[in-house]
């Protein structure tokens, strides 16, 4: 801008100023000139011609700066009263262009309000309903008693509007539209700042959370749970800060498992589900923040126990505040409720009693110290598994796997270092010994061997060996545990005394092949999964000559190592257990089962199971399953047997010890606990009682526990004398021993027995 003063109008405004007389100046000496109107408007002239010409002069020429002097130069001659008339058609056209828009806003006005007012009244009553879901009480789990095993807490949850606000970009017409905003970075920052985390990787899990929802238009437009089980401080905390409505508290429900380690693997647990469960189709209805159920009985009937969502719709303001007193109008347009339907309640055959004495008798001593802590929530310092089955049903009335984690961990907080932990354990608690780990089943397996001998007509079961302790084949050694030497056996006294060299004996001399054995293995249940259904449930290993080429590992002694449950013979505590039911009830290989019946939360009947078998008909031959069967009666009531200090003496037991060696050698930077050694055998034992009209069968193993009769025996002995001996005090009849049942062979019985062997007779 130029400092030369100028009191003209500005270039080409199109009106003249009239001046005001200035007072004069006295005291600046200076003499002032009156000027009449003709005067100042000389002025107003030579001011503009020298204004046009110093823009001339800077270099605003061309032909514009030609026609702009020209204009300059009529100007100057024309008097300023022409200037105004040639002003008013303008002002004339403004004013009417002016009213004409106000007489169409009032149009417009008139048609919103009055003309079509209803119409957009109902409109703005809908968009201020909001529809929230209701949610729907899971369902419960009991044991076979009706005893909760798996309930429901009162809780609160909280829930975020990650993309709450609206806000309109645009003018009016085609180019508005409506966009939500996001939660903005300080205010994650400040609600995060109201939770107690439990370490780092838990709060970057919480922003991270809120972040991918802040970024998915999807599910950020709905309050979504982002943090369940909230303490009495955190909502508070949360409360007082008082938050907009994208933060909001609402009651929830945190599962709650009464009986912890007992079973935490049958119930399961339940945890947030996740991104990958969201995308698959089977879980459509769920949203992000759900939980579902991971393991056990929580995951398998799922859909049984989530029950449905409700909805409930609520009139809010334009802040999303829910209205204490909605108008009339507004009420009469929400749409109906849906009531939540609350889960249905399962009822497990387990008996909870049971399950506490086959937990204790597993789990032996306890870890101590800094040790027990770290490595083994429970302070367990066994691993195994132990199952208790119905005879004639399949009926799981105990199912033990320890060590486990209390589930009501997964409903709280646990830091990294934690899982870490449990995960890098020698003890897996993360694993369920029962169906979710193969271990050999050593002496266990004889059984199908010498099932598959009896199957060969030719063979004879008095035929008779002589033990010396081990046996020569293929340029190796293959020998006894720890020596014994057995002597005289047949297949009877070889499943007594639990005699290697007698089915060493068998692979050689007996043509007892892989392939023998693994079709009385398949039709008992062994290598392939039992039909439970939970916790991943792995089908064990029956090798085959195919089998081991393709691995590599076929060599001659394949035959003798399999024909005693080594080798690469695997299976579950579960199918022993089916496998040892089937020889109790005449051969029929039962599906097991955990779940008697489902009711609805009012107690209506939903479905009841019933006994399910593989085969309609038996797969072992009447006389093959009594020679098995006085075999392990033996075992345990000969005083040659390998259980024989364990026996009962109100009940005749028959069961089968298994030493199954694991070939396992110390790591150098492996830790070394008291009472924990990697490289002893695992110790099994599986027995059904009473022998004369079998009821229950139960399995137990040892992982690493040493000799079948001292680590896994007892074992099973406590837990069917606790289920006869309760089943007796409640009123049912006392099992004796029946008279047509041959009693425990004692000492000089057995010795007399050993001698007619001896002599061939």
């Amino acid at each position: 801008m130029s400092d030369e003063r100028d009191d003209g109008p500005p270039e080409d405004s199109g009106e003249v100023e009239l001046a005001e007389p200035k007072q004069p100046a006295a005291a600046s000496g200076r003499r002032v000139v009156h000027k009449g109107r003709a005067g100042f408007a000389e002025d107003f002239r030579r001011a503009v011609a020298k204004r046009r010409r110093e823009q001339a002069a800077a270099g605003d020429g061309g032909a514009r700066k030609t026609n702009r002097s020209a204009r300059e130069r009529e100007l100057s001659r024309r008097p300023p009263d022409e200037d105004v008339r040639e002003l008013k058609p303008r002002l004339q056209a403004f004013v009417i262009v002016g009213a004409l828009i106000m007489l169409s806003l009032v149009g417009r006005l008139f048609q919103l309000q009055i003309l079509e007012g209803v119409h957009f009244a109902r409109r703005a009553e809908q968009n201020y309903v909001d529809t929230i879901d209701v949610e729907a009480p899971r369902g419960r789990i009991f044991d076979s008693q009706g005893r909760p095993l798996a309930t429901n807490h009162a809780t609160y949850a909280l829930y975020v509007t990650a993309i709450p606000r609206v806000q309109v970009e645009g003018e009016d017409g085609e180019d508005a539209k409506v966009v939500r905003l996001p939660i903005d970075d300080q205010q994650v920052i400040e609600l995060g700042a109201l939770i107690d985390f439990v370490d780092e990787d838990d709060r970057a899990r919480f922003v991270e959370k809120l972040e991918r929802l802040r970024d998915d238009e999807r599910n950020g437009r709905y309050a979504v749970a982002v943090r369940n089980n909230l303490s009495w401080e955190e909502n508070a905390r949360i409360q007082t800060r008082g938050f907009d409505t994208w933060v909001e508290i609402r009651e929830s429900a945190r599962r709650y498992y009464a009986e912890r380690e007992l079973a935490a693997f049958v119930t399961g647990f339940m945890r947030e589900i996740s991104r990958d469960s969201l995308e698959d189709s089977r879980y459509g209805d769920y949203r992000p923040g759900d939980r579902v159920g991971v393991t056990g009985i929580e995951r398998q009937w799922e859909n049984y126990l989530r029950g449905r969502l409700g909805k409930r719709s609520r009139v809010v303001d334009a802040l999303g505040r829910e209205v204490a007193e909605p108008p009339p109008a507004a009420v009469a347009a929400l749409p109906p409720e849906r009531e939540p339907i609350p889960g249905q309640d399962i009822y497990l055959s387990l008996d909870l009693d049971l399950q506490r004495v086959a937990a204790t008798a597993l789990a032996g001593e306890s870890m101590e110290g800094e040790a027990g802590e770290r490595l083994n929530i429970s302070g367990i310092k066994r691993a195994g598994g132990v199952v208790a089955l119905e005879v004639e049903t399949g009926r799981i009335l105990a199912m033990v796997s320890v060590p486990s984690i209390d589930p009501n961990v997964w409903e709280g907080r646990i830091t990294r270092q934690q899982y870490e932990d449990w995960l890098n354990s020698p003890f897996k608690p993360f694993v369920d010994k029962t169906v979710q780990e193969n271990f050999f089943p050593g002496s266990t397996y004889k059984v199908v061997s010498a099932l598959a001998a009896l199957e060969d007509p030719n063979f004879d079961p008095h035929e008779t060996i002589e033990c010396e302790g081990h046996v020569e084949y293929g340029g190796r050694k293959f020998t006894e545990a720890a020596g014994h030497r057995h002597g005289i056996v047949d297949l009877e006294q070889a499943i007594v005394q639990s005699c290697n060299v007698y089915f060493y004996h068998l692979a050689i001399d007996k043509d007892l092949t892989l392939a023998r054995m693994e079709e009385v293995a398949r039709r008992l249940g062994l290598g392939e999964r039992t039909g439970l259904g939970i916790n991943a449930e792995v089908p064990g290993v029956i090798p085959t000559e195919a089998s081991e080429s393709r691995q590599g590992t076929f060599q001659r002694g394949v035959r003798l190592n399999s024909a005693i449950g080594q080798g690469n013979v695997k299976a579950t505590v579960l199918q022993i257990a089916v496998l040892y039911a089937a020889l109790a009830n005449g051969g029929f290989v039962v599906t097991p089962s955990l779940v008697d019946r489902v009711e609805t939360s009012d107690g209506k009947l939903v479905l009841e199971t019933s006994p399910k078998y593989k085969q309609s008909d038996p797969v072992i031959a009447p006389f093959d399953a009594e020679r098995i069967h006085r075999g392990l009666i033996g075992v345990v009531n000969s005083d040659l047997g390998t259980a024989y200090s364990e026996r009962l003496e109100t009940v005749t037991v028959a069961g089968k010890t298994g030493t199954a060696e694991v070939g396992i050698e110390r790591g150098p930077d492996e830790d070394i606990i008291e009472g924990w050694d990697v490289t002893k055998d695992h110790a099994w034992f599986a027995g059904y009682a009473p022998a004369e009209n079998p009821e229950i069968v139960v399995v137990a193993l040892v992982a690493h526990g040493g000799v079948g009769a001292d680590a896994a025996a007892p074992i099973v002995m406590r837990v069917i004398d606790h289920y006869l001996g309760s089943k007796g005090a409640s009123g049912d009849s006392v099992r004796p021993r029946a008279p047509g049942v041959p009693p425990p062979l004692p000492g000089e019985e057995a010795r007399a027995r050993q001698a007619e062997i001896e002599q061939g007779l």
